[in-house]
């Protein structure tokens, strides 16, 4: 009896622990570096951004093979939030598209995570139409992904028995827990589409002029000090030698 009671405990410890373990937060934004403080989001009526089936409380998907898919909400907003943001916040890098307005329709949008137990996919798919007024419509697909073995069956395996764990733990921080995943794959499609709509938009980054270094400046050249003069005795030993 007392050890049937605790195998139930250790069973529904195991439980509350991948439960509480398996929780994602989704961070998803686009890196930059040297970030531009903001106050607010532009409101921008000539530009259109839609976003198919989008849901402020669903970005992404978590399937964690022991319970039922999961919706993941984005801590940074939604994605039209997200094109927003980065319109408002860089638009120098957006000139035609700011200029003459235009339309943004993300027709597809996944970041999910499923667990099959034997092994983790992490994929992020994103396909878009950019549409600015008096050029011709330009199409965006991307797709990425993560495959691996980090799963809550391998977490499982590896608490039950020590030999495991041994392994886990180590590839666990080489791949990334699915929380760092997700949002991996999240920012590369993030970036990669900006990229995109840059190019568009007539952004050339390497059409700015770039501060020319100065050169290293020049060492003077020391002038001689002036010799002193010689002793005769030693004059008429060196000129006999």
């Amino acid at each position: 009896m007392f050890f049937k009671l605790r195998f139930h405990l250790f069973i529904f410890f195991l439980v509350s622990f991948l439960g509480y373990g398996c929780g994602i937060s989704l961070r998803v934004y686009r890196p930059f570096p040297q970030e531009i403080a903001f106050d607010y989001v532009k409101k921008m009526d000539h530009i259109e951004i839609f976003v198919k089936d989008e849901n402020r409380m669903k970005m992404g998907v978590y399937d964690g093979y022991f319970a039922n898919p999961e919706g993941l909400p984005n801590e940074y907003g939604p994605l039209s939030y997200l094109i927003r943001k980065e319109l408002s916040i860089r638009g120098n890098r957006f000139p035609l598209l700011l200029d003459r307005g235009g339309k943004i329709f993300i027709d597809e949008y996944q970041l999910v995570s499923l667990d099959r137990c034997s092994k983790n996919l992490s994929f992020v798919k994103m396909k878009a139409r950019i549409q600015i007024l008096g050029a011709s419509e330009e199409t965006f697909s991307f797709y990425d992904e993560i495959d691996s073995r980090v799963t809550n069956c391998y977490l499982t395996g590896s608490i039950l028995t020590v030999v495991p764990l041994l392994w886990y733990v180590p590839y666990n921080g080489f791949r990334g827990n699915r929380e760092d995943q997700l949002n991996q794959l999240g920012r590369n499609s993030l970036t990669e589409f900006f990229t995109k709509l840059e190019l568009v938009s007539g952004f050339n980054q390497n059409s700015q002029v770039e501060p020319i270094p100065e050169p290293p400046p020049v060492k003077p050249k020391t002038t001689p000090t002036k010799q002193e003069p010689v002793d005769p005795k030693l004059k008429e030993i060196m000129d006999s030698l």
